[in-house]
């Protein structure tokens, strides 16, 4: 009986996404091997195919153990992990899930925007904690067509987080390393935004680097807020967790973190930060999405065809 093809597996959330079409394929799951490296040893002169969440490190060391390898493919639109152009110079196809679920990150994006600049969940803790029995209302709050967004970012999430902004009439600016013909006026670099805007929302990609330094954060200053829902990495997290701490930083609304998940006593005492276990894009809808791209493109590894969302940057 001939061998299946291989398909490798960083998480056991990656067999779920591979959906039906991982049936096809030998899995090499790295999660439950006690020695990974050996295994690649082993077993990676059969893997044609990589299904990974798009920040694992997939440089040309491991794309040189994986001679068969012609197909990487990350289940969301970020592929901040893997060395494209080493893909590209082996004549290996990477892709990711496109636009699947920008919508969704777009959306929870305005969640954390609307609860930090109205307030919403302290607003709840005043009331539920007797505040506003024994100390009366709450400070105001600005109005959301007072805010200046600064959208940190301006790809398929970036976009859509402005489009989803507009109709709250504050005014939208961004920046971002290419120019790009869209309505909303690009400056001149990150430090201007930080310093231009009220709420600086981050949606760059997750291999930008650490774009929001300490010089950013304190450029957004005491009466702004910091929304990310790009990656942890792009934040210096221990610099805004001392900003929130001291009030020189408003408040923040984070959907990513340095190290996830992230330690529930990090957070324990930091005051106006609103939390989410990086959950942007798992809406039911955005999910059979993403399975349904990553399944397309795995499909390709054994049956030929174009994949969907090639990456060729």
């Amino acid at each position: 009986m001939r061998a299946k093809p291989g398909l490798l597996l960083f998480y056991p959330a990656m067999e779920h996404m591979g959906g039906l079409i991982a049936d096809r394929f030998d899995l090499l799951k790295l999660w439950k091997e006690a020695d990974p490296d050996q295994a690649i040893a082993e077993r990676g002169g059969g893997v044609v195919a990589i299904l990974a969440a798009g920040s694992e490190p997939i440089g040309a060391a491991l794309m040189d153990r994986l001679p068969a390898l012609k197909l990487i493919v990350a289940v969301g639109a970020g592929y901040g992990g893997v060395d494209v152009p080493a893909a590209r110079a082996r004549g290996i196809t990477v892709a990711n899930a496109g636009n699947a679920h920008s919508g969704d990150v777009a959306d929870h994006a305005v969640g954390l925007i609307l609860g930090l600049v109205q307030k919403l969940c302290s607003n709840d803790h005043h009331v539920r904690s007797g505040g506003w029995v024994e100390k009366g209302y709450p400070r105001q709050r600005r109005a959301l067509s007072a805010e200046r967004f600064g959208i940190l970012g301006l790809g398929r999430i970036g976009r859509a987080i402005a489009e989803r902004l507009e109709p709250f009439r504050g005014e939208i600016a961004w920046w971002g390393p290419n120019q790009k013909d869209v309505p909303w006026q690009r400056l001149e670099s990150v430090i201007a935004l930080a310093r231009w805007c009220s709420v600086l929302v981050v949606a760059g990609r997750g291999d930008a680097g650490q774009i929001v330094t300490r010089d950013v954060i304190e450029a957004v200053g005491s009466d702004g807020y910091i929304v990310n829902v790009a990656r942890g990495a792009v934040i210096d997290e221990d610099a805004m967790i001392a900003a929130l701490c001291e009030g020189r930083l408003a408040g923040a609304g984070l959907d990513v973190f340095a190290t996830e998940p992230t330690p529930p006593q990090r957070w324990a005492d930091v005051p106006n930060v609103i939390l989410s276990p990086h959950v942007a894009g798992q809406t039911v809808e955005a999910m059979a999405r993403l399975r349904e791209a990553a399944a397309a493109n795995l499909k390709t590894a054994l049956d030929g065809g174009a994949v969907l969302n090639e990456i060729l940057a």
